[in-house]
């Protein structure tokens, strides 16, 4: 069959984290279809995205579909408290869907085991030993249907590996022979790594860390022979962004004409948000996360369709960003 969409197949990702948003499981499904269909093949998930639910829902997704690249996470998963919040989640969404306030207070203490104490309930603590890996590793094979994983990864272990991490090493290398998974390595903000982390990173087949047009990589340099997945290009950046060329109508208008596009439009701050991601992650896959898709549709797209001077407006606009931070 011909690959109808060529260069979205390869330069992005679906990121699972923001599908619980969506309270009805079909409305989840809907979207990764529609990735899916957009010629998305890369998935991301973890044990802790939907308390528990996430890895699940993929596996059915994913079905007999033999062209889907997986990557799943170990280290977080949820506590016994947060896998029972799971099962209440669409009352609970809809709810705070008709309350934004306490919905984005929740998000804030509530996505991940250091945001707060809801965080802490529903997560378990960081756990990166060899037994917790192995027992992570069955279980994520049996939700995902699937006796192999493209990329297993260290859940945010900033902060946190022990002195032992080299019998983890061992372990994941093992796995690797034994093909059970195919890459391995730290996933998460890399940008600040004590000399266990920066050590096992070096020695990882795979890294999965921040990506954006203000402050680039936040983790190691891309290696051409090693895969680097991004996430996280738009979200925080795009408002940033806007301020820049909101802020000042003739530098708007300059970067607008340099880009023989507008900018006063934000689907095309967008697309060119997209292509500077796609453009410094040639090694690997950027992550698209959300719940619309008429933005995937938009994010495919800009994939696909580079802007004329593209480089040069990113880079001035870069710096605008910089020196409004200064």
């Amino acid at each position: 069959m011909t690959d109808r969409h060529p260069t979205v197949r390869h330069a992005l990702g679906f990121g699972c984290a923001s599908l619980y948003g969506l309270p009805l499981k079909r409305d989840r499904r809907a979207v990764l279809e529609a990735a899916y269909n957009l010629g998305i093949r890369h998935f991301d998930v973890a044990p802790m995205y939907g308390l528990g639910l996430a890895e699940a829902e993929l596996g059915e997704f994913i079905g007999a579909r033999s062209d889907v690249v997986v990557a799943t996470k170990f280290g977080i998963r949820p506590t016994t408290a947060g896998r029972a919040a799971g099962l209440v989640q669409p009352p609970v969404r809809r709810f705070m869907q008709s309350f934004p306030a306490v919905k984005s207070k929740a998000k804030r203490s509530g996505t991940k085991r250091d945001a707060g104490a809801i965080g802490r309930l529903l997560y378990s603590e960081h756990d990166y030993s060899v037994p917790n890996a192995r027992r992570a590793l069955t279980s994520s094979l049996r939700a995902l249907r699937n006796p192999r994983l493209n990329y297993f990864f260290l859940h945010e272990p900033a902060g946190w590996l022990s002195g032992r991490y080299s019998d983890l090493i061992e372990y994941l290398n093992g796995e690797v022979r034994r093909g059970t998974i195919e890459s391995w390595g730290p996933a998460g903000d890399l940008s600040r790594v004590d000399d266990s982390l920066s050590d096992l990173t070096s020695r990882a087949t795979a890294v999965q860390m921040p990506y954006d047009l203000i402050d680039g990589h936040g983790g190691p340099r891309t290696e051409p022979d090693r895969p680097t997945i991004v996430f996280g290009f738009l979200a925080s950046t795009l408002p940033r962004v806007r301020a820049a060329l909101f802020g000042d109508r003739q530098f708007q208008q300059q970067c607008s004409e340099l880009l023989d596009a507008d900018l006063g439009d934000q689907r095309t701050v967008i697309h060119l948000l997209t292509r500077n991601a796609v453009t410094h992650n040639k090694s690997g896959t950027v992550l698209l996360s959300s719940t619309s898709t008429d933005h995937l549709k938009m994010a495919c797209a800009a994939a696909r369709a580079p802007l004329r001077n593209e480089a040069e407006v990113a880079s001035l606009i870069r710096q605008k960003c910089l020196d409004m931070r200064v």
